[in-house]
């Protein structure tokens, strides 16, 4: 039997809306092991792997370090969020000229997504006006629910708002725009029992959908 604890960190928009259905399956299928989640900003997650606090680091945009391994878990999308009032909302598809001049919520500079987004939209020759920069995925999806701007945001993590219909997802017409995920750990140290059965399921989960 497999058992012990799995110690993970992660951002936000991938511990909130990609991680839930791993870890279930995890859970189910190994009863006796048990995962410590946390969530933290990206830079953070790679100095808890390094310093061995965790086990995993799961980010977006994962990023070659010395002492770190990185196991691809496919990505993501990312698509144009509004909300249901906005012009763009009448649209099926939404070229990313349409975000030209707009006011715009993003991530915080530092964060991955963010240098993501503001390169897709510099090779685009689309310039947004900033108006809000924050590091939480849920205070943008709240922010651009009030009307301050529209955002670039990751498709798994806009579900339950467009369910809800307080917010619309719009594929830019250019893309699509992928946005890697990816886990991490330190290499010298050896995975236990758990550890590599929790991975396995990891890459099973996030991968095996998009292979279909």
């Amino acid at each position: 039997m497999v058992a012990g604890t799995v110690r993970v960190a992660t951002v936000y928009s991938v511990g909130l809306h990609t991680l839930p259905r791993a870890i279930k399956r995890c859970l189910a299928d190994h009863p006796e092991v048990n995962v410590r989640l946390s969530y933290r900003r990206t830079n953070e997650v790679y100095a808890a792997c390094l310093d061995g606090e965790v086990d995993f680091g799961i980010v977006a945009v994962p990023a070659r370090r010395p002492g770190l391994e990185v196991v691809s878990l496919g990505h993501d999308e990312l698509v144009i969020a509004a909300p249901p009032s906005h012009p763009i909302a009448r649209r099926a598809r939404c070229p990313l000229a349409a975000l030209d001049g707009q006011p715009f919520i993003g991530f915080d500079r530092d964060i991955p997504t963010r240098r993501l987004i503001d390169g897709l939209l510099r090779r685009h020759a689309v310039r947004v006006s900033y108006t809000m920069e924050l590091d939480n995925i849920e205070t943008i999806k709240r922010s651009v629910e009030a009307g301050l701007g529209l955002s670039l945001l990751p498709a798994p993590t806009l579900v339950a708002e467009v369910r809800a219909r307080t917010l619309v997802a719009r594929p830019p017409t250019e893309g699509p725009f992928p946005r890697p995920i990816g886990v991490i750990h330190r290499r010298t140290h050896e995975l236990s029992a758990a550890g590599r059965a929790f991975l396995a399921l990891l890459t099973a989960e996030l991968t095996a959908p998009r292979r279909r």
